[in-house]
């Protein structure tokens, strides 16, 4: 509030000067409406002698921490959806020129866990502090929550700002895919009704117009259910693209086994370099000069199947749970599609090469 407008007001209150007086006078000097409304509401429209102010909006430090919390809570959820949303349109449309890229970004169970955690959190503590606010006005001036909102307007003023400037980059460079363009739309989406409702709320902190609020809740509530909307279909479709928690559990227990494989392979090379000859049996693996991780199951603790075909040819199997993801040939180069299995008992056929020298 403005030193000086506050001391007019004051010696005006206190020389008599009715309130609709002073108004007039100060809008025909040129101050603003709002400014002229703040200043008197700092003073108790009470018959007294001398000004009486009103007491000052204190931010107890519990308040504090609920602002501080809300807008975290704000910020994780925010990048984590727009990590979801983008691995999730990786996931649709993929890029050609990224051939080889692993479908675990299709989306990131972290991003996921914190949208799950992060959004109800945000919710929460903003509905408990506008109750706080609607029976308090004065709550509205507290400067860590002006401070917050005026960080967030900034943040979010420049994260629009950089996603048109990175639209108009691939235009330039010629490299416009329909990846990009939903990316783009994604960050704006979540970055505009951000922007917009804290543009608001500041608005209504330094307007205070009467009625203003009651107005906007309907806007407000549609802005709500419409992110709720969005945010279930995003969790409901991310986990249908990751698969359930005891989905993701075999994918994990199926990439182990084929690590063991693998490492078996190398070392059955390593054996008949050093030996001239096959292994009679996966344990010959388990010396020193070997780097077998695990020649057992780690789910069910079974040992891996290993059987001599002929001369140098060996096949080794395993029961996996699940069939691997991204089967597709042409994705990945023919070293990691050898390994490709369905669910139930696969077997590789393989053959081991001596590398002396």
């Amino acid at each position: 509030m403005n030193e000086e407008l506050r001391r007019f007001i004051k010696e005006s209150l206190e020389r008599g000067i009715d309130r609709e007086s002073i108004r007039a006078v100060l809008l025909e000097a040129g101050w603003q409406e709002r400014d002229i409304r703040s200043a008197l509401a700092a003073y108790a429209d009470v018959d007294f002698p001398v000004a009486v102010p009103r007491p000052r909006p204190y931010l107890h430090a519990r308040e504090a921490f609920l602002y501080l919390v809300s807008f975290i809570s704000l910020y994780v959820f925010a990048f984590s959806l727009g990590a979801v949303l983008f691995g999730l349109i990786d996931h649709t449309f993929p890029d050609t020129l990224n051939r080889y890229r692993s479908s675990a970004s299709a989306a990131d169970a972290t991003a996921l866990a914190a949208i799950i955690v992060a959004f109800p959190l945000y919710l929460f503590l903003m509905r408990r502090l506008a109750v706080a606010v609607a029976a308090d006005p004065e709550r509205r001036q507290s400067l860590v929550r002006r401070w917050l909102t005026y960080l967030t307007l900034v943040v979010g003023a420049g994260i629009i700002l950089g996603d048109i400037i990175a639209l108009l980059a691939s235009l330039l460079t010629g490299d416009p895919t329909v990846s990009f363009f939903l990316k783009v739309a994604v960050v704006l989406l979540i970055v505009a009704p951000i922007f917009g409702y804290y543009l608001w709320d500041m608005r209504q902190a330094e307007d205070e117009a009467a009625g203003s609020a009651a107005r906007a809740a309907p806007i407000l509530r549609a802005l709500v259910i419409t992110a709720v909307v969005v945010v279930v279909a995003t969790v409901g479709y991310s986990i249908y693209v990751i698969g359930t928690p005891g989905q993701q559990r075999n994918i994990r227990l199926d990439t182990e086994r084929i690590q063991n494989l693998r490492s078996i392979s190398h070392n059955i090379d390593r054996y008949l370099e050093l030996n001239d000859e096959m292994p009679a049996g996966l344990p010959d693996l388990l010396g020193p000069q070997y780097t077998v991780p695990s020649i057992t199951d780690p789910d069910t603790g079974a040992p891996y199947e290993y059987r001599i075909l002929e001369g140098n040819d060996y096949e080794l199997c395993a029961v996996f749970a699940a069939e691997s993801p991204e089967r597709e040939a042409e994705r990945r180069p023919f070293s990691e599609t050898i390994w490709d299995h369905g669910p139930g008992r696969t077997c590789f056929a393989l053959t081991a090469e001596a590398e002396k020298g």
